[in-house]
């Protein structure tokens, strides 16, 4: 019997070698525990890939948030974009169900913000993201910051922030971020506080009044264009402003 291949123990001698395993287990645990604690970092996505189903976002095999994300949504909660991972290098997969539509490593920094956003033209294996750091500017009882971003495939568009007086902030068109999936592309730019109307535009001056944007002091944003600049399309897939608060 296999049993007979141990060297039977004394209840003492076993006593005290369990109390030196629960021990180290014990510390092991709260190590571990604090280790995870003071080393985490912050992440959000949204996402702008068309005609593509609601995305999840897999680190290291588990899953970031609680439901998959529709299309021209972000993560988290109004406010406030992100969840929290382990800061390492992370085995990153998108899903669509049980399709993983991406993968690769992604490596994040203590401490530091993460905006992700997943995008494509019109067809799922043309899928790509680009990651952004939140390296937030501070903010100002009167200023803030803003980051501009194109989703609109196709196109090259600008953004004009009016209020009732002028025209306050102009953003030149910039092409549709599949086309400069470069991070450094895309940072943060000082904007008054307020609320304005916004006007999209192409660099032969065709406009489309898109939205209204309201910039609070206590918040800096991610502000994107997502749809078709065609004024045949309605629905989600009209020409649109979004912004989502990074806090």
């Amino acid at each position: 019997m296999i049993l007979n291949n141990f060297r039977p123990v004394s209840v003492f001698q076993w006593l005290k070698a369990l109390s030196f395993q629960l021990l180290a287990l014990s510390l092991f645990s709260c190590n571990k525990t604090a280790e995870i604690n003071a080393n985490k970092a912050f992440v959000g996505m949204t996402h702008v890939a068309y005609g593509v189903g609601p995305l999840n976002l897999f680190l290291d095999s588990i899953s970031l948030f609680p439901i998959p994300i529709d299309f021209g949504q972000t993560s988290g909660v109004p406010g406030y974009p992100y969840d929290t991972v382990v800061s390492r290098i992370n085995y990153m997969q998108v899903k669509q169900d049980a399709d993983i539509l991406l993968f690769g490593n992604a490596a994040f920094q203590q401490g530091s913000y993460y905006s992700i956003f997943v995008f494509d033209t019109l067809d799922k294996n043309s899928m790509n993201l680009i990651i952004l750091q939140n390296n937030q500017p501070v903010r100002t009882d009167t200023f803030t910051y803003i980051r501009y971003m194109n989703f609109s495939p196709g196109t090259s568009l600008g953004l004009f922030l009016t209020n009732a007086k002028d025209t306050l902030r102009q953003f030149s068109p910039r092409p549709f971020v599949g086309d400069n999936p470069n991070p450094q592309s895309y940072v943060f730019t000082q904007v008054p506080i307020g609320k304005y109307g916004a006007i999209a535009y192409s660099s032969d001056s065709t406009a489309w009044i898109v939205d209204s944007l309201t910039i609070n002091k206590s918040t800096n944003y991610n502000v994107y264009l997502q749809g078709f600049a065609l004024d045949t399309v309605s629905g989600i897939n009209k020409l649109q402003l979004k912004s989502v608060p990074l806090n």
